[in-house]
């Protein structure tokens, strides 16, 4: 085989991979590549840690809301109950 021809090809394949790379990384805004391995491993604890936080922070206002419904809902129907126990007097 010949040698240039396999060598024009990995420049062209690590060509296409580097334009993918860009064009993928162009969806994250802010976001640069590593300049070292820690630093990228720092980069992705802290991603997940806000990702978590987030999560949490969510679900806490989800579960608050749903228990203020909840309450507000048994605080209606004894309100009604009472209610209606007083027209039957």
């Amino acid at each position: 085989m010949d040698t240039k021809l396999f060598e024009d090809y990995q420049k062209q394949m690590v060509d296409l991979q580097k334009k993918w790379f860009d064009a993928w990384t162009e969806g994250f805004p802010g976001w640069k590549p590593p300049s070292d391995l820690s630093e990228g491993f720092e980069q992705t604890l802290k991603l997940q840690e806000d990702m978590v936080k987030s999560y949490l922070e969510t679900q806490k206002q989800t579960t608050q809301m749903m228990l203020d419904a909840q309450k507000q809902l048994w605080t209606e129907y004894f309100n009604t109950m009472r209610k209606s126990a007083e027209s039957v007097k």
